[in-house]
């Protein structure tokens, strides 16, 4: 909001130096972006009447013109030709000086201009029209600052999202009058002289609080004061005509926006305040054809929407040049609707925007009255009276504020009447009731709603330099807890697997590929930024899939990611029954709505080549690699006693016959595999793609007590077994048997090889394991290792597996 100081000074006595006021608003949260001086070095122009006018002799585009300033008459070279004999201009003599220069006698194609005249561009004015700045009503011989005040400050305030009274002069007024503890002048305007004859009714009450209209006739259209023009110039609002000007003048100085309609191109027996009908049309200022909905507010006479309220005005009933008659309208309209329709035509306008952000319901009247005031100083006014039609809002509830327990808040020494006298400043009420007071606030503070709202109004009028600068006592624990120390070490086991962590978005679209297990459902946005992001994730490996797309497409030979965090499930996903018992009560019913279940969930996925020293095998990821690193952290998070048990599925997304799902007690919590080739290429993803995901809320949730292992002091003894099994014994079930025929001795298992061939014969393939032996009873021997490859086989035989010999 752009405040020429004048102006401001109309409404309120500005006592201190310009340098220390910019400095005060700012220390009271008014946050000055900008200090101009439009026009500033101005001297010497005065306004001239034009005596006589002709073309140039020597050019086709220039003409000479005899002005008077009422003592001297000079002749004067000008290229512009928007005035007539008799119009009043600004002629800047030699000697004198503009923002530009000083001008001097200069010769302009063989002829002598003694000066210039001057458009309001050239007095940094704005661009009012094309051409010289026409000033009706002053006198020839007028110095240019006794007409405009050229050269004044113009503070550019940053308006807070809350603060629509700021969008003001006045409202600027207010705060500064509490701020320096003034008295504050409004002007009066000029009354109606009775009750309007034009009926206004209110068909939307939520949506119109007051519709105001002035009726007028006897208007001659044309240009506006001088004074007015140029604060419009200085605020960057374009000077049009008086009635506009006017409207736009008073928008400004009250905040409340106006509107003129042409009266005579209303359609009787009334105007109504109604929603919009479904389909309805309107053309607004702008020369589109708008549809209209019926969340839409619209003004309407008896042939249909003539304005759409709060934000543009009708094509059909704009003011012209040919206007004679008009109905000035003042209202109060609902934020929200005009928040709605604002954004969803894409239609923002210096109305629209302060609607949106409250205007004081208590200037309507005032504003109406002001514009017919100034509106008389150039033009004949015939005033046939004001009609009002409001609906009457509740009352605004009174606040209690407890001023002891508000300063002790703000660390300031302030007792209740102090605080009491900076709230009235602030425009509000202030009733005793006890230790507490009542507070209510004025109509033009609609930010002003709760207690704490108040104590940062009287932080703020005390003087934010006021507030001594102590650190409050802070009682710091320090240090991390034991499931953030747990969430630490999951990522760092998984790591040392040779993953990198990545942090992927939450939102997925419709197509995103499910983890864990399918879903009845998906968790869906009520606002989705976008079409692919309309969807909570419902698994990590959509995520996980991007970043290795990206990888790939960046010429890398291989990639190893992993994220942990967590999914999103609707409250009835089969997911809940593994939850049951460790579900936060946080997830449970909030506002009587059931909140997504939000286990923590980690995700891995690989392809292509394993890079870095020491790595075993053909150099190339593999499951067998993914689920190695899910075994650690599920021995970590369940103090080395969870098992995830394995069994081969078919899942949508995923290749069948190299899948198996992850159990904890026969419940699923997990997916590991390869993804199918028709979901790799629709991901412009080289095969294959391995991927692995595990919810391990219960290991977090329902940890046990920790029991750290026994410290083993001797090497480990490493042995290899290779069982040969049919095609359709899975992998997970062999590896049961190694785990259960080493029992307690097995500190880890790692597939290292598969063969198929002659040697094993058709439709068998021979899986090669490497076992590392360990406990903290005693060095192991070379019989303790016989025994583990026996009891292996044994247990192999039982599944449909030999050792191979």
């Amino acid at each position: 909001m752009k405040v020429p100081l004048s102006w401001l000074r109309e409404f309120v006595d500005v006592t201190v130096p310009l340098d220390e006021l910019v400095d005060l608003l700012g220390m009271r949260n008014l946050e000055v972006e900008e200090v101009r001086h439009p026009g500033d070095g101005t001297r010497g122009v005065v306004a001239v009447e034009v005596l006589d006018r002709r073309p140039h002799p020597n050019a086709d585009k220039l003409q000479l013109v005899e002005v008077t300033d009422g003592r001297v008459q000079h002749q004067v070279v000008c290229g512009a030709w928007n005035f007539e004999v008799g119009d009043v201009v600004f002629h800047a003599p030699p000697g004198s000086s503009i923002p530009g220069g000083t001008l001097e006698a200069r010769e302009l194609r063989g002829v002598t201009s003694h000066g210039m005249l001057l458009s309001a561009r050239e007095l940094e004015a704005g661009d009012m029209a094309e051409g010289l700045w026409r000033l009706d009503g002053a006198e020839p011989g007028s110095d240019a600052h006794d007409l405009v005040a050229l050269g004044e400050p113009v503070i550019e305030i940053a308006v807070q999202a809350d603060r629509g009274d700021h969008l003001s002069i006045l409202g600027v007024a207010h705060d500064l009058a509490a701020i320096l503890d003034s008295e504050l002048r409004i002007p009066a305007g000029q009354p109606a002289p009775g009750a309007g004859s034009i009926p206004i009714t209110i068909s939307a009450p939520d949506g119109c609080q007051q519709f105001v209209g002035r009726h007028l006739s006897g208007i001659t259209v044309g240009p506006s004061r001088p004074r007015v023009q140029f604060r419009l110039a200085q605020c960057s609002v374009r000077a049009i005509s008086n009635v506009v000007d006017v409207t736009n003048y008073v928008m400004l100085e009250l905040g409340q926006p106006l509107h003129a309609f042409d009266a005579a191109t209303l359609t009787g027996p009334l105007i109504d305040v109604r929603t919009a009908e479904p389909g309805e049309h309107l053309t607004t200022l702008d020369d589109v054809d708008r549809t209209l909905e019926p969340t839409d507010l619209v003004v309407a006479d008896g042939a249909g929407a003539a304005a759409l309220a709060g934000v543009m005005g009708g094509a059909a009933t704009e003011v012209t040049a040919a206007t004679t008659e008009v109905l000035l309208e003042a209202a109060t309209w609902d934020p929200l609707t005009i928040r709605r329709t604002s954004r969803r035509l894409g239609l923002v306008s210096e109305a629209s925007t302060r609607f949106e952000r409250h205007v004081d319901p208590g200037v309507a009247q005032l504003a109406v009255a002001r514009a017919v005031e100034l509106l008389a100083e150039t033009s004949s006014v015939e005033d046939h009276g004001e009609t009002v039609a409001r609906v009457e809002p509740e009352p605004r509830d009174p606040v209690s504020y407890d001023p002891s327990r508000w300063a002790a808040f703000l660390g300031l020494d302030l007792d209740g009447e102090r605080q009491s006298d900076l709230l009235r400043r602030a425009g509000c009420e202030v009733e005793e009731s006890g230790t507490t007071i009542r507070v209510r606030a004025p109509s033009w503070r609609a930010d002003l709603d709760r207690a704490v709202d108040l104590a940062e109004e009287v932080a703020r009028l005390h003087g934010y330099e006021h507030i001594p600068a102590t650190l409050p006592a802070i009682r710091v624990a320090g240090g991390l807890t034991a499931s953030q120390h747990l969430e630490r070490s999951l990522l760092d086991v998984t790591a040392a697997h040779g993953f990198n962590e990545s942090r992927t978005r939450p939102f997925v679209g419709e197509r995103a590929l499910m983890g864990v297990m399918p879903s009845p459902g998906r968790v869906t946005l009520a606002n989705p930024l976008a079409k692919d992001a309309a969807h909570l994730r419902p698994s990590l490996v959509e995520g996980l899939l991007g970043v290795l797309r990206h990888n790939s497409g960046q010429g890398f030979a291989g990639a190893a990611v992993f994220e942990y965090g967590r999914i999103f499930r609707p409250a009835d996903d089969p997911l809940s029954e593994l939850l049951a018992d460790v579900e936060p009560e946080t997830w449970r019913d909030h506002a009587d709505q059931p909140l997504p279940v939000q286990p923590r969930t980690i995700g891995l996925a690989a392809q292509g080549r394993r890079q870095g020293p020491g790595w075993t095998g053909d150099g190339t990821w593999a499951v067998s690699h993914l689920l190695a690193a899910i075994d650690d952290v599920v021995r970590l998070l369940s103090n080395g006693r969870g098992v995830v048990t394995r069994r081969p599925v078919e899942v949508t997304g995923w290749h069948p016959g190299r899948t198996v799902e992850l159990l904890i007690d026969d419940r699923v919590a997990g997916i590991a595999g390869e993804l199918h080739p028709r979901e790799a290429a629709d991901r412009d993803l080289p095969e294959p793609v391995l991927l692995a995901e595990l919810v391990v809320e219960p290991w977090l949730s329902g940890r046990p007590d920790f029991d750290p292992p026994a410290l083993v002091r001797h090497p480990p003894l490493t042995i290899d077994v290779a069982l040969v099994a049919p095609d359709d014994v899975p992998y997970g079930i062999l590896l049961e048997a190694v785990e259960a025929g080493a029992g307690d001795l097995l500190a880890d298992a790692r597939w290292f090889d598969e063969y198929r061939g002659d040697q094993v014969g058709p439709g068998l393939r021979s899986v090669a394991i490497r076992l590392r032996l360990q406990t903290a009873r005693g060095q192991l021997t070379d019989e303790d290792g016989e025994g583990v490859i026996r009891r292996i086989g044994e247990e192999a035989a039982k599944r449909g597996a030999r050792l191979r010999g």
